[in-house]
Parts: structure tokens; C-alpha cells; sequence
């Protein structure tokens, strides 16, 4: 049986690539590089936590001063020190790129909001080069203050940094994309015709609400505020005034329909992606801890099964007196944090036996200390009746 496991054991490890085989592929691959030990340095630093909470609270710090850049007594307090600050956190975010693409070059460019951050930072960029090669109010270069507006995208990188906030923006995008444009398309559909059909039942005439309903463009956007209703009352009044028949069971209508009906599909839609990207991230989370477990365990059990070997070599060699010896050498190699999973002696029939016949021993070693109580009991007893006898003079 033992053969049998160990046999099975080496078949799995070797159909499947163990955690310590990977750490050698990576590491080969690193050595390959000129600056192995820079680039791991750089590596390891771009991927800890107290870099990224750096990062984090650099987007944050400079959220703040472009809030009190809004604010003209501030502004005007300090004016260098806003500037200052600019470039600082734009160096910050410069010197973040710079090792990102350093620790991953290809890699970097293959996560979208990777390149969300690489957009901010260009534009950022670009808007030093203007401010640096022209001084005061460049003329020409209008998107000036479209670029310093973009600033504000800074504060968005908080995203790449937070997991959940990636869940639920990647569930909007992917319904937007899906499902929310079809949607859309058919409410567009459906105001167009409702369009048409308002354009000739109340602006096609003179003395009808031309305003509001002379042409389709501006029948549409009578429709858009139907489907918001913000307002509808104050169009549905001047329809009454000129004493338009049938725009109140017009009016009812396309509201149910793309108020009630279209608005409530949308949000239902929204909700259940959400829902679905949500279960899907648990599921994620559950996979990843359920693959540091594997991995920790097949680490304990490769560096067990060696510990093991190497004992059995010093015993066949020689290095051991008797079996007393081996197992104290082998005490000594545990550890009091490492796991213990109990899932492989459950199943292990040789181990099976070995706790059944210990649970044996145990329920003999206590039916043994009973007794011997017992008989303790029995004799106390006794020698507690001699003595009341002899105290009372019954002997």
C-alpha cells in the first residue's frame, strides 16, 4: 500500500509541475537578464504593499490640492506651492511608471488599466511640455485647459489599486457593452417613431407647440425629458393651453414605455452583471486561497518525504545507533507552525489502521486505570472499616 502511494505521489508530481520546479523556471528565467538582482529587487518592490499604499496615498494627497486648487483665496495664499506640488506628484507618478515597465516589459502593457494609468500619465506629460515651452497664455494651443482638467483622471487610478472597484467597473463596462447598447438602440427606436408621431400630432401645425415640437430634433429631446420626467408636467401644461387633443394618453403612454419599462430594464440588467461579476470574483478569491493551500502543502509535503529519505540513508549507512535515536533526529526537523492537512491520512489505509489500533490501546490503557481505581477504592474502603471498628471497639 505504501508503495502504491508513493508511486501515485510521484506520478501526480511529475504530470504536474510543482511550486518549487515553477520558482526554478522563474528564477532561470530572471538569471538570463544581465541585472538579475536589480530587476528582482525592483520586482519585489513594485509588487509589496507598501508600495502600492505609497501610490494610494499619493493619488489621494493630490486629490486633495486639486480641491483646494479650486478655491481663489487658497489659490492665491500660495500659488508656487500648488505648482510645486503638481510636478511633485507628477514625478512620483513618473518614477512608479518608469519601475513598473522596468520590473514587467511586456507584461505591464497587457493589463488594460495599466494602460488606463500610461493615458493619464501622457496627457499629464504633456501638459508640462506646453506649460514648459510656453510661457503664460500660449496662443494657439487652445486644449490647454482640457489638459489641466485631466488632472482630475489621477483620482480614478484608485481603481487599479482596489479589487473591488475593478470588479464592478469591468461589470458596467461589460454590460454597457453587451446588453445596455441594445437596449439604448431601442429606446432611440422608439422615440424616433414617437417622435415622428408628436411632430405631426402637435408642431405640424402654426398655432401648435412648435417650441417643443416643431422638428424631430427637438421632439426627441422632448422625449428624453419624458424619459427622465424632470419637467414632463410643464410640457404636458402648454399642450393642455393649446388645447392639443389626446397629448395627455400620449404623454401617459411613452412614459410607461420608456420611463417604467426601459429605465427599470436597465437598472435590472445592471444589477444582475454586477451580481454575476460579483459571485464570479468570490469564486476567484476561493480558487486562489484554495491554490496557496496546494501549494503549501506540496512544498511541506516534498521537503517531508526528503527529510524522510535522508534519515532512512543515515540509518542504512550507519549514522544511527538504534530507532530511538532516528526518531528523536527526526523531532527535531518539525516545526510547531507548520500545517497539518489530514485530508491524505483520512484516506490513507495504513494510517486508518494505525489510529484504530491506537484508539485500542488508549481504551485499554483507560479500562486499566479503572480498574486499578477501582481496586484503590476497594482497599481505602477497607481500611477505613478497620479503622471505625477498632475506634469503636467492634473487633
Amino acid at each position: 500500500m505504501e508503495d502504491l502511494n508513493r508511486s501515485h505521489l510521484n506520478t501526480a508530481s511529475d504530470n504536474q509541475p510543482t511550486v518549487i520546479q515553477q520558482t526554478e523556471q522563474v528564477n532561470t528565467k530572471v538569471q538570463e537578464r544581465f541585472d538579475a538582482e536589480l530587476h528582482a529587487f525592483i520586482t519585489v518592490i513594485t509588487e509589496s504593499s507598501w508600495f502600492n499604499a505609497l501610490i494610494m496615498f499619493t493619488i489621494f494627497l493630490n486629490a486633495l490640492f486639486i480641491a483646494l486648487e479650486t478655491e481663489n483665496k487658497i489659490k492665491n495664499m500660495s500659488p508656487d506651492l500648488f505648482l510645486v506640488m503638481d510636478e511633485l506628484f507628477l514625478a512620483i507618478y513618473t518614477i512608479e511608471f518608469l519601475l513598473k515597465i522596468y520590473a514587467e516589459p511586456v507584461g505591464y502593457w497587457k493589463r488594460s488599466y495599466n494602460l488606463f494609468d500610461f493615458l493619464v500619465l501622457a496627457l499629464s506629460l504633456v501638459k508640462a511640455v506646453i506649460l514648459k515651452f510656453y510661457s503664460g497664455k500660449p496662443r494657439g494651443v487652445g486644449a490647454l485647459g482640457v489638459l489641466r482638467a485631466s488632472r482630475t483622471l489621477r483620482t480614478l487610478r484608485t481603481v487599479s489599486f482596489i479589487r473591488g472597484l475593478q470588479v464592478l467597473v469591468t461589470a458596467l463596462l461589460d454590460t454597457i457593452r453587451k446588453s445596455v447598447l441594445n437596449i439604448v438602440m431601442l429606446l432611440l427606436l422608439m422615440m424616433f417613431l414617437f417622435g415622428i408621431m408628436g411632430y405631426y400630432f402637435f408642431g405640424y401645425k402654426n398655432d401648435s407647440d412648435t417650441e417643443n415640437w416643431g422638428n424631430l430634433g427637438s421632439a426627441m429631446l422632448t422625449l428624453f425629458t419624458y424619459v427622465t420626467v424632470d419637467g414632463w408636467t410643464d410640457l404636458q401644461h402648454i399642450l393642455d393651453e393649446k388645447n392639443m387633443s389626446g397629448s395627455r394618453i400620449y404623454t401617459v403612454i411613452f412614459i410607461f414605455l420608456g420611463h417604467f419599462i426601459f429605465t427599470n430594464v436597465f437598472i435590472a440588467v445592471i444589477i444582475m452583471n454586477i451580481s454575476e461579476a460579483t459571485e464570479n470574483y468570490k469564486t476567484e478569491q476561493k480558487e486562489e486561497r484554495e491554490a496557496v493551500i496546494r501549494h503549501k502543502k506540496e512544498f511541506m509535503t516534498r521537503r517531508q518525504h526528503s527529510e524522510v529519505k535522508q534519515m532512512m540513508e543515515k540509518q542504512r549507512s550507519g549514522h544511527y545507533t538504534n530507532f530511538n535515536e532516528m526518531v528523536a533526529e527526526y523531532q527535531r526537523t518539525l516545526r510547531h507552525n507548520d500545517y497539518m492537512f489530514l485530508t491524505d491520512h483520512a484516506t490513507n489505509l495504513l494510517w486508518i489502521e494505525l489510529y484504530l489500533k491506537s484508539l485500542d490501546h488508549m481504551d485499554n490503557t483507560m479500562f486499566r486505570v479503572q480498574q486499578l481505581q477501582f481496586e484503590m477504592a476497594d482497599v481505602l474502603a477497607e481500611l477505613m472499616e478497620k479503622r471505625f471498628k477498632k475506634r469503636f471497639g467492634m473487633v
